[in-house]
């Protein structure tokens, strides 16, 4: 026995809504993992801020807890958050390029001119212990190694890179920076 057509349609239309996300979870799910890489990203530069702040400026709320320093490092840096989740559907016409990356830089140190947003560095970066603000635990590759490591990465990220990961490439890790032999 054949069920009749408006039953049939019934039953598609009731799987439909269990089986297909609804925009507004995925909406809100995208929005709170945008948000907890923003307030993990923020804590580790200094500029510690709640989810639920970020989550606020993200739908063009006042934060609760946030200061003015902070809050315009969170906006930087969704900028540029924003910016990638745009870039996410570009396909195979996309390429990294050294100038995507100083834009991102751009976009998150915007609000410190004296870090040359946007440009390569041109001194010495470090690291520093978190019990001693004068010891290094990491000193960054020489300034003159820069543009040949970001070369480098930009390479990795286009030939072997996560986007190309499921094809079973990308599972070695990217270029690590490399210490000059002759300083021992």
């Amino acid at each position: 026995m054949q069920a009749p057509v408006a039953e049939i349609e019934w039953m598609r239309e009731d799987l439909r809504l269990h089986v297909q996300p609804q925009a507004r979870w995925t909406k809100q799910l995208r929005r709170s993992l945008t948000a907890g890489a923003i307030v993990g990203s923020n804590t580790i530069e200094g500029y510690p801020a709640t989810v639920d702040d970020v989550e606020a400026l993200m739908a063009g709320e006042e934060p609760l807890e946030t200061s003015e320093a902070t809050r315009r490092e969170l906006e930087a840096y969704q900028r540029a958050m924003t910016y990638i989740q745009a870039l996410s559907d570009a396909g195979g016409e996309f390429r990294y390029e050294v100038g995507l990356l100083n834009s991102l830089h751009f976009m998150m140190q915007e609000p410190h001119p004296d870090k040359r947003p946007g440009r390569l560095r041109r001194s010495t970066v470090y690291l520093s212990s978190p019990d001693d603000a004068l010891v290094p635990v990491y000193t960054g590759p020489d300034p003159e190694l820069v543009p040949e490591l970001m070369n480098e990465l930009v390479a990795w990220l286009n030939d072997r890179g996560p986007r190309r990961a499921g094809r079973g490439a990308g599972l070695d890790g990217p270029p690590q920076p490399r210490q000059d032999p002759s300083l021992g």
